[in-house]
């Protein structure tokens, strides 16, 4: 099962790891803080979503954004095509809470 925190679905994960979890109202990104700062932060400011900061013990600093379904939608269809462009460096994990 997986934990919440504040919230916010919960997971150890690897640095290179980009969690998206789906619920029946949000969807949840949890990015590593780099890649968030360098390359996500600008492209999600128009969509004004809720950023929290956070310290992991296994993947580092992360950043957790909470978008709606529709904005989330938008994102995830955003991100595999940005996957591209970042390499091999980061992979997706995708879960739905039911």
């Amino acid at each position: 099962m997986l934990a919440v925190e504040d919230g916010i679905p919960n997971w150890a994960l690897m640095e290179e790891e980009i969690l998206v979890v789906e619920d029946e109202k949000n969807v949840y990104f949890n990015f590593p803080y780099s890649l968030y700062k360098k390359t996500i932060e600008k492209e999600l400011a128009r969509l004004s979503p809720t950023v929290k900061v956070k310290d992991d013990p296994l993947g580092g600093k992360r950043a957790l954004i909470i978008l709606d379904k529709q904005a989330g939608s938008e994102v995830k269809a955003w991100l595999s095509l940005a996957m591209k462009q970042l390499g091999n460096k980061y992979f997706v994990t995708e879960l739905e809470i039911i």
